[in-house]
């Protein structure tokens, strides 16, 4: 009976989400430009919260949860270095990536990166590069919240990880293929308000099942000191290097996603993304800030989960009633959905649009909209295969994947925004380059001393100045002989 009692809790959410975006997909106009950025119509409020439910995704419910269960209090040095990052990419160029994408129309992140070239040939290559990074990342990314989707759904109902991720990709697909970027903005802000209750929800519960703050810190240091250490583990050079590789992942996540760039193209004009800033500012760190606590309290509630990353769902079944087990569910659900759905939809655009624009005019002519959500499927199908080949943490998957996109794309962003002078070589010599430092740093190990996108970027953006010098020389030899 109680079983019954989760599943139909958890159903009256879905419903409401399959309700919203069925909604969306009605006020949609059936156009290209609404499926990818909903005709440029969203102001601050949607903006802010979909970026916030976007970004945060299972990372915050599964991985963050489970690396405060780890490591302790000191798994808020995090927050704050990424906190710090994310200010300044907000601060100076949220709404530069609004201008610029209204400016020179372009629909996808690909465009946005390609179309400042005057040549052909450089709007082809860069697209081609930016559009392919994206499609192999961000798929990555994708496959990994299936496989967390999988974890959450085996803790609550036993379902084996395969069946998860296909019964998580079967729900999300409801809405997402058919409604595009409107359908995914107006259920993340749904699904924003779902993960505020429940997050501070459950740590309220567990502050209470503790006994209070005091008794909370007690019962942590007789199990490990170092649990309530903001410091533990760190000497002060690793310190340094762990809070500046977190500054340079705050700051190069927000520059770098493509899920995340396009809701910022999205935004009805560049004053509602800046004002943005601080609804997604409040959403995101609050919630994050909240799980994060509630895994370290778990620590002394349950001291012996043998998979960290199942905290969360695991301390719901075991202490609330079936009907809350069921909202803990749709919180869950709530922040890979909203995470996914983003995602499904950037990586199939630049499949459909961005990696073959002749075959995406010939298909466009040919079915309209359907060629977009046909290729949404074919994703979602690839995504799914991926994940079930998936042996690891979600956290070591989602970051690595983040970690190279961001030192690929994250400096060629950079550069157009700034409208640094650039060559289309160069621009693609420099996305290989971070992406390829990245992947090269994370093997090697050297992730544990700082992460990865602080070299991906430095050598990325080195290399690209290198480059301009080495062409523009080479121009002027040129022009003189």
């Amino acid at each position: 009976m109680d079983f019954y009692f989760t599943i139909f809790s958890f159903a009256i959410f879905l419903v409401i989400f399959l309700w919203v975006g069925v909604l969306a997909t009605k006020t949609s106009s059936n156009t290209e430009s609404d499926y990818l950025l909903g005709n440029r119509s969203f102001g601050k409020n949607f903006i802010g919260l979909s970026f916030g439910a976007t970004a945060n995704g299972s990372w915050m419910m599964i991985g963050a949860v489970g690396m405060a269960y780890m490591i302790g209090i000191s798994a808020l040095l995090m927050v704050i270095a990424t906190f710090l990052g994310e200010l300044i990419f907000w601060t100076f160029f949220a709404k530069k990536i609004n201008q610029i994408s209204v400016a020179q129309n372009s629909q996808t992140v690909p465009e946005l990166l390609g179309i400042p070239f005057k040549k052909a040939q450089g709007q082809r290559i860069v697209t081609f590069i930016v559009a392919l990074i994206t499609f192999v990342f961000l798929g990555a990314i994708m496959a990994g919240q299936f496989f967390a989707a999988s974890k959450m759904l085996d803790v609550f109902f036993g379902l084996k990880p395969s069946i998860g991720i296909i019964v998580a990709a079967a729900i999300i697909l409801m809405y997402c293929a058919t409604g595009g970027i409107r359908a995914s903005i107006w259920t993340d802000v749904v699904q924003a308000f779902v993960v505020i209750f429940v997050s501070f929800g459950m740590l309220i519960a567990v502050v209470i099942a503790g006994g209070g703050v005091s008794e909370i810190i007690s019962a942590l240091n007789r199990i490990d000191p170092e649990l309530t250490n903001l410091t533990a583990g760190f000497t002060g050079w690793s310190l340094s290097a762990f809070l500046v590789g977190f500054f340079f992942f705050g700051f190069g996540f927000g520059m770098s996603q493509p899920q995340l760039l396009v809701r910022l193209m999205a935004g009805r004009n560049p004053e509602e993304v800046k004002q943005a800033k601080w609804i997604y500012f409040a959403y995101a760190y609050s919630t994050w800030i909240a799980l994060v606590l509630f895994g370290l309290i778990c620590r002394a509630l349950i001291p012996d989960i043998d998979d960290a990353e199942q905290t969360l769902p695991f301390y719901a079944m075991q202490n609330f009633h079936p009907v809350l087990v069921g909202i803990v569910l749709a919180g869950v659900f709530s922040l890979i959905a909203s995470t996914v759905d983003s995602l499904l939809l950037v990586c199939s655009s630049a499949l459909a649009r961005d990696i073959s624009p002749t075959l995406h005019h010939k298909m466009s002519n040919q079915y309209g909209v359907k060629y977009n959500q046909a290729m949404t499927l074919l994703v979602a199908i690839l995504a799914v295969i991926a994940a079930l080949s998936i042996s690891g943490t979600v956290s070591a998957v989602l970051l690595f994947a983040v970690g190279a996109i961001a030192s690929s794309l994250g400096p060629a962003v950079l550069i157009t925004l700034i409208k640094r002078r650039t060559h289309y070589i160069a621009l693609s010599v420099t996305m290989f380059v971070g992406m390829i430092t990245a992947i090269i740093w994370n093997v090697l190990g050297y992730s544990m001393i700082i992460f990865e996108i602080f070299p991906g970027f430095v050598v990325a953006l080195l290399v690209h100045e290198l480059l301009m010098v080495s062409i523009f020389s080479r121009r002027r030899l040129s022009q003189q002989v």
